[in-house]
């Protein structure tokens, strides 16, 4: 389930600030494209990589002010991934990324996910600011890369003051895919981007889907985490087995 909440702000602060990519182009359906990733023909296998540079040192925190759990990290942006892949023959994998600033990392994805500053918090009484913001397809080293800001809570579930990473991060990965912002209300490539209700809640409006497909063509591609992350009970229960093992091992001896 998602939605679209449309506050009272102009459609420039909304370009410049949202998502952080100011476009002025637009067409009819979807918006126009850029340049994608490369590919031997329409439908053709696209196969890109992705890493986390620090997403997951309790940079980003809930509204609450605590971290957001790696597992919480992780679910939203493999499903944004997912997304995507659900519909073009795009086939995510993710490398090991050695953490590092750009002038002096060697290992890191084409996709690389990191928090920084962008602008902190929306003012009580102003227009909301950047959350988030993408590079699109090129060849440099941040070509592709998408910043969350840090300056702001997120939460599981979305509001365009508190906004949620999965719906941050499908809107800044069809940017870092080579789309850009569409005229069409309700779609995850509108100038505000849709905010969703938590695991599951993610997917592609038609615009969407005809924007990706007249890049890379239609078909299916995949996602390849590195490791699955285990919620938090399922440690418990993995520490819980591990002590009752040793326990009978020494009842043993």
């Amino acid at each position: 389930m998602a939605y679209l909440a449309i506050p009272r702000i102009s459609k420039l602060s909304c370009l410049l600030l949202c998502c952080g990519v100011l476009v002025a182009e637009r067409a009819s359906a979807y918006g126009t494209t850029r340049p994608g990733w490369p590919q031997e023909s329409p439908g053709a296998p696209v196969y890109l990589t992705y890493s986390y540079q620090n997403m997951f040192d309790g940079g980003l925190l809930d509204p609450e002010g605590n971290p957001v759990p790696e597992s919480q990290i992780r679910t939203a942006i493999e499903e944004a991934l997912s997304v995507w892949a659900r519909y073009a023959p795009l086939h995510f994998t993710e490398v090991p990324d050695d953490g590092l600033s750009y002038a002096y990392s060697m290992e890191f994805g084409t996709l690389r996910f990191r928090h920084l500053l962008i602008n902190g918090p929306d003012p009580p009484d102003g227009d909301p600011t950047t959350k988030a913001r993408a590079r699109f397809p090129g060849t440099t080293k941040v070509s592709g890369d998408v910043d969350f800001d840090h300056g702001d809570p997120w939460s599981l579930v979305g509001t365009i003051r508190e906004p949620d990473i999965l719906g941050a991060t499908i809107h800044e990965v069809g940017h870092a895919l080579g789309l850009t912002h569409t005229g069409e209300v309700g779609a995850n490539m509108y100038w505000i981007f849709k905010r969703y209700t938590g695991p599951g809640s993610g997917d592609l409006e038609p615009d969407d889907i005809a924007a990706i497909q007249s890049i890379y063509g239609a078909g299916s591609g995949s996602v390849t985490p590195l490791l699955q992350v285990p919620e938090p009970t399922s440690l418990a229960l993995v520490a819980m087995a591990l002590v009752a093992g040793l326990v009978f091992r020494i009842r043993r001896t």
